[in-house]
């Protein structure tokens, strides 16, 4: 898997950070209609960290989990330089493999179940098949304890058909990024193709490509899936509101809770 590797140093400050900063202060309001057992979480497809530090300085004891080192290295260094009343680790890992990655973390030591796992910023779209995102809900749901929660996300296909720019271009000192994205009715997929040029007009640009690939499911589909892995789904709301979901809903937030085995 190549997204987020050559991405990794840019990610933050393209913008990308805007969203993990409106999902804490959302994550807040859903806490408090939704509340979670105990206070230690697990956040899935951490990225460079952001949504982790923050419920970190909330008072967390979390870890992030996420495939890229390179992304892991920018939230490692972010986490280096602050102090805050809870506590934040990342691990390298995938989110179709939950169950082992958290092992590895804990390198011996017992067990801990989390009272809250969060997966955000569309990071589900990435997982292609259904059987990866069954895969990802029963990860989920093996790591949380007894009425644990999980607060997720996805990109909806109105957002993916129709919403989501065709072309951007985002132009910084020492980095020009142009991003292109077809989607594909037949497979319910868009692709985005992402090119960066690192340097400046004296020395030159280095480039990089990366594709990106996201998939709409529907959300009977994810419910479905969420029911099987052992969640009841207390809420779905149009993301960032508590409105109910409308055709033109753009990404669905779910809160679903662990239930008794």
């Amino acid at each position: 898997m190549t997204q987020y590797q050559a991405y990794a140093p840019f990610y933050d400050i393209t913008g990308q950070i805007r969203f993990a900063v409106l999902m804490a202060q959302y994550l807040r309001e859903i806490l408090g209609r939704h509340p979670a057992p105990r206070r230690r979480a697990l956040d899935l497809a951490c990225g460079t960290g952001t949504l982790a530090l923050m419920l970190a300085d909330d008072g967390w004891d979390v870890v992030g989990l996420d495939v890229s080192e390179a992304m892991l290295g920018q939230a490692r260094a972010k986490a280096a330089n602050l102090d805050t009343p809870g506590s934040a680790a990342f691990v390298c890992g995938d989110m179709r493999d939950i169950g082992a990655a958290v092992d590895a973390a804990r390198g011996g030591r017992p067990p801990q179940q989390f009272g809250l796992a969060t997966c955000v910023y569309d990071s589900l779209n990435y997982l292609l098949a259904e059987h990866e995102l069954a895969a990802c809900f029963a990860g989920a749901a093996g790591a949380l304890a007894p009425h644990g929660l999980f607060v997720l996300d996805l990109n909806t296909r109105y957002f993916l058909e129709y919403d989501w720019g065709e072309c951007e271009v985002i132009e910084m000192p020492g980095f020009v990024q142009v991003s292109q994205s077809h989607f594909d009715p037949a497979t319910a997929c868009s692709t985005m193709l992402l090119t960066g040029f690192v340097g400046d007009d004296a020395q030159g640009y280095v480039r990089f490509d990366e594709t990106h690939v996201e998939r709409a499911y529907e959300p009977a589909e994810v419910e479905r899936l969420l029911a099987d892995a052992g969640f009841a789904i207390e809420a779905s709301y149009d993301c960032f509101t508590f409105q109910p979901v409308s055709e033109r809903t753009q990404r669905i937030a779910w809160v679903a809770r662990k239930r008794e085995p």
